[in-house]
């Protein structure tokens, strides 16, 4: 719409969440300003923190088909029609919430590289900190791994979730052309560089056993003989 109004009254359109989006003209006998504006809320990126966070537990803990939007909302602190505003609908929201959990997972997981690092380094670092996140976000690492294999995620959206890993990706083709990892394609590698830890970690996480300090030594070493030369 086209706005004639004064600077003042521009920053408190501004304040309640108005974009300016187009050139700024002022006319020469009032010295009004006339500026395109279109009701667009500012992003709360403490909100869809908030959503984010409610929609994990709660798929987690009671199942994709048995979480409404509603529930959501409440467990979030928002109202039912905020949440309208960041998601177009749940599968939306479901999609958008595993790529927010694969990113925030890849970041953890580099953590600590540097380029310098030798490939076993850079192995140990990458297996520690995959163990670590597992430990420290339980409730996100079950909802990654109830959703890695789900058709409730779009095809497209996990291809996008990859791309947060790439720097993995070419740390482990680096790994193949310097010869210290088997000549095997990348889905082999990670089952067997990192799927005996996901189980290890379901089973202490269940109580079944106790994933201490030998125990995680034992396995990584099993992971790394299994993957290199």
């Amino acid at each position: 719409m086209l706005g004639l109004i004064s600077p003042r009254n521009s920053i408190r359109l501004w304040n309640r969440g108005f974009f300016i989006l187009g050139p700024i003209k002022k006319a020469l006998d009032n010295n009004r300003t006339f500026i395109y504006l279109r009701n667009v809320r500012v992003k709360d990126h403490k909100k869809v923190g908030a959503i984010f966070d409610a929609a994990i537990g709660l798929i987690t803990a009671n199942g994709f088909a048995d979480t409404s939007m509603s529930k959501i909302a409440k467990a979030a602190g928002v109202s039912p029609a905020t949440i309208y505003v960041y998601f177009e609908n749940k599968e939306d929201l479901l999609n958008k919430t595993y790529s927010h959990v694969k990113t925030e997972m890849a970041t953890a997981l580099t953590s600590g590289l540097k380029p310098g690092l030798a490939v076993e380094q850079a192995f140990k670092i990458i297996w520690h900190n995959f163990y670590e996140y597992a430990v420290a976000s339980q409730v996100r690492f079950s909802f990654k791994e109830q959703f890695s294999n789900s058709p409730l995620v779009d095809k497209l959206r996990k291809e996008q979730a990859l791309d947060n890993f790439h720097p993995l990706i070419e740390w482990f083709e680096r790994g193949r052309r310097e010869k210290v990892f088997k000549d095997i394609p990348l889905e082999l590698f990670a089952a067997f560089a990192f799927a005996p830890l996901v189980a290890l970690a379901k089973q202490h996480f269940c109580g079944d056993i106790r994933l201490d300090e030998k125990l995680l030594k034992k396995a990584y070493e099993m992971s790394w003989e299994s993957v290199t030369r």
